[in-house]
């Protein structure tokens, strides 16, 4: 997959899988803008890229926060002049339950959920949709979860919100998918399964050692991109679920990419 010349937006860029994706890309070929509030793993995300041969810009973005986005995908383009890719990556697990904590707790760490991965990928869809609209085309990959699939229901202290958030993008990829298909502008989803990230270790250390790293998924980013401006939308791709093991994983990632 040559993306030489394109300009690909990632939020949660930091670290785990964003960061997996961001060098991905840039391996090849792509520049690339990374949004996020770590700004120390913003910027050596943005090292990484370099080290590829490409241009990588750290930019400091709550995407939860509507203005900072806009800010932040003004900010892309200032130095860029366009936007091909955009993943929206950017999410968090934090305690939703409804037995724990208080109210105020409770309710403000679900609201956090639904803004930082349901919201945020609303606004920056749409401040990158005209963009690509400009330029005849684009694509737009989500990154959400096996969990959205039946028989694969996570439970947990922090699952409503996580899961729910997640659920609006599925929705948001189906629709968005409709509305976007006559501008050429592709979206699609990464529905995987477990994935040695930083977030995973703090929940399990011994499932994230045998799961997919942030780079397979880059990889599968790739593989779907790869079908061109023709290729399918409004695709949610499953692949890795939890306890696949990796090699297994890899194969059903290579089969995302067209078929020769």
């Amino acid at each position: 997959m040559d993306l030489s010349g394109q300009v690909a937006v990632i939020t949660g860029g930091a670290i785990g899988i964003g960061r997996g994706i961001a060098v991905a890309l840039a391996q090849a070929g792509a520049n690339v803008a990374t949004l996020d509030i770590d700004p120390a793993g913003n910027a050596e995300t943005a090292r990484l890229v370099q080290e590829s041969g490409r241009i990588g810009v750290a930019i400091d973005c709550d995407i939860a926060d509507r203005a900072q986005v806009r800010r932040a995908m003004s900010d892309v383009l200032r130095q860029f002049g366009r936007i091909d890719v955009l993943v929206n990556n950017a999410a968090i697990y934090i305690d939703t339950s409804l037995t724990r904590g208080t109210y105020e707790s409770q309710t403000r760490e679900y609201e956090r959920s639904i803004r930082i991965c349901a919201l945020g990928s609303y606004y920056c869809a749409r401040a990158a949709v005209p963009v690509m609209q400009q330029a005849g085309g684009g694509n737009i990959v989500n990154i959400i979860t096996e969990h959205i699939k039946e028989g694969h229901l996570m439970t947990g202290p922090g699952a409503s919100g996580y899961d729910g958030a997640k659920w609006v993008m599925w929705r948001q990829t189906e629709s968005w998918a409709v509305e976007l298909k006559e501008h050429g502008i592709r979206v699609n989803a990464l529905c995987m399964g477990a994935t040695d990230t930083p977030m995973l270790r703090a929940v399990s250390v011994p499932i994230a050692e045998a799961a997919m790293k942030c780079e397979d998924v880059g990889q599968a980013v790739l593989n779907v991109l790869a079908h061109g401006n023709g290729g399918p939308t409004g695709m949610s791709y499953v692949f890795g679920t939890t306890g696949t093991p990796r090699e297994q994983s890899l194969k059903e990632i290579a089969a995302l990419a067209p078929s020769r």
